[in-house]
């Protein structure tokens, strides 16, 4: 598969590229969009948790001592596998797919269903699994043995 767009864009920028798609599909839709229940607990649970993955995971590879540069993963010094690294290989990506479902949610907007599925399938093709590769090529065994025990996404 032809990735020319591995690694381009910072993770960041197709964030907030996504953000402004919900809202603009929310604005050029109306009718498309409901009032859905515990709005305030569900988004507030959703940027906690957010909040959570991603720093936890920040402050992990700085204790490793190894990059957070996500356009540069071969800068890698280490595989981290401790802390919220057990549970997900991409807790910051996940931390920001949260950030959507709750603004979605708050919106009440089903066309912003799309834009978090079209940023999970962005990030996956063209940011996971290119890093993927380049840190299977850097560290062999030690990285494809965690792969086995920690799941992509969740």
């Amino acid at each position: 598969m032809n990735y020319r767009l591995a690694l381009k864009v910072p993770p960041v920028i197709v964030f907030v590229i996504a953000l402004i798609l919900i809202h603009l599909g929310n604005w050029w839709l109306p009718g498309t969009s409901v009032e859905l229940p515990f709005r305030w607990g569900v988004v507030s649970g959703c940027f906690v948790l957010s909040g959570w993955l991603g720093l936890s995971a920040l402050f992990t590879f700085y204790r490793a001592k190894t990059t957070v540069n996500p356009v540069n993963p071969e800068l890698a010094a280490t595989v981290v596998t401790h802390g919220v690294f057990r549970f997900s290989r991409n807790p910051m990506y996940l931390g920001l797919v949260l950030i959507l479902i709750a603004d979605v949610y708050w919106l009440g907007s089903f066309t912003g269903l799309i834009c978090i599925i079209g940023f999970v399938m962005y990030m996956t093709y063209f940011q996971i699994m290119p890093e993927e590769r380049i840190l299977e090529a850097r560290f062999g065994e030690s990285y494809q043995a965690y792969q086995r025990r920690a799941r992509r996404w969740l």
